[in-house]
């Protein structure tokens, strides 16, 4: 077993309802300037936050709103927000949207209270040295977790790269998870955000630095999303699996933000930077070929996989019952209507090459539980992208 320190600061206010409970605690916590980050599109019009920001201004708590997140938020956005926050004088900050208002709001509270750009942060020439202001996170979507972990990503739109930070700093103060602010996600925005919450599942609990509470809490995530994302899928109202996947979601969160990634998300940030191709959708797409060459570095991880996914391995070899846990996420993806290869969404045979550079950069692939260098990812990507 690896030595292990398991963190998790962040407060968790789950529950159908939740939301309502952010006002009172802003005015028990004394906040009476609130910057409220949000999406650039349909999160920024939602009723949810409009009776939010309505109920913030009853208790007489102003606040600002930045709506101008797109997904996979630039370095030109953060920057912008960031110094919208300063100016604004905020003492607490209410992220209200998915993974990319939540990185987002992370970024501009660090750069706001340490100054420069997040660029800076991004290609290591400043650290981090003070918190910023306290973050409440509401996610509107059950995938990225990003509301309980220490993680942001943002987008060099110039050199089409995608690059996370991680630091505690950037750990929220508070989660509030509400199932009812999940129900309008359309169906493919629940399968591609579902997608993104099993390789978060999958990829902590199958890498090196897991350890037996991370292992609970991604087992956990992958059996509730195995029995739950199709459910929410088919019917978004379905409350009781809206509330399992966001459960899943925040679980898988916690678990890899203490156990760490690995090569799935190395080759999804250049898919997403490079061709648009949405974080999720990507992961999708990319997890059963990474999942299918590291098979063999640990059969008795992917046959507990398969048994989380509902697979009957009984009776079979350490080995079969692996390749089970493969099948069951093919199966997945393609109840979901998640495409099978790079190729059906767009990316180009010749993106080959561009995007195993970028991956082997990756600072989490040593994580993966096979040794993978460029050769080995040449190979996965091929597949991937449906020419090998």
């Amino acid at each position: 077993m690896n030595d292990f320190m398991f963190r998790m600061p962040t407060k968790v206010m789950f529950g159908v309802g939740a939301l309502r409970k952010v006002p009172g605690l802003c005015r028990e916590q004394g906040y009476s300037q609130i910057f409220v980050v949000t999406g650039s599109t349909s999160t920024s019009k939602s009723p949810q936050l409009q009776e939010l920001l309505a109920e913030l201004a009853d208790l007489s708590i102003a606040t600002q709103v930045f709506s101008e997140v797109e997904a996979d938020p630039s370095i030109e956005t953060v920057d912008r927000g960031a110094a919208a926050l300063g100016a604004f004088g905020a003492d607490a900050v209410i992220a209200f949207g998915g993974g990319s208002p939540m990185d987002a709001a992370k970024s501009m509270s660090l750069v706001s209270a340490n100054g420069g750009s997040i660029a800076d942060y991004m290609r290591a020439k400043k650290a981090f040295v003070q918190r910023g202001v306290p973050l409440i996170c509401v996610p509107t979507t059950a995938g990225t977790g990003s509301e309980v972990t220490a993680s942001a990503v943002t987008t060099d739109k110039a050199t089409k790269e995608k690059i996370g930070i991680g630091h505690d700093f950037q750990m929220p103060a508070y989660a509030v998870i509400d199932p009812l602010v999940q129900v309008s996600m359309p169906p493919a925005v629940t399968a591609a955000t579902g997608m993104d919450a099993l390789t978060h599942a999958i990829e902590s609990y199958v890498a090196l630095k897991a350890n037996p509470i991370s292992d609970g809490m991604a087992l956990t995530a992958i059996r509730l999303i195995a029995e739950n994302l199709r459910q929410a899928c088919a019917n978004g109202e379905n409350l009781e699996a809206r509330s399992n996947m966001a459960l899943a979601s925040l679980i898988a969160g916690i678990s890899f933000t203490n156990a760490g990634l690995g090569a799935v998300h190395g080759i999804a940030h250049p898919v997403g930077a490079q061709y648009g191709i949405s974080h999720g959708a990507a992961n999708g797409i990319i997890l059963p070929y990474v999942m299918e060459y590291c098979l063999m570095a640990n059969y008795p991880k992917f046959r507990e996989i398969a048994i989380a996914m509902g697979e009957d391995v009984a009776g079979l070899s350490a080995r079969d019952a692996a390749v089970y846990a493969v099948a069951a996420v093919e199966e997945l993806k393609q109840d979901l209507g998640i495409a099978a290869t790079l190729a059906e969404v767009g990316v180009p045979a010749e993106a080959l090459e561009p995007i195993v550079k970028d991956a082997v950069t990756f600072r989490l692939l040593p994580n993966s539980p096979r040794r993978l260098n460029a050769d080995d990812l040449r190979i996965i990507v091929s597949q991937a992208l449906g020419i090998s």
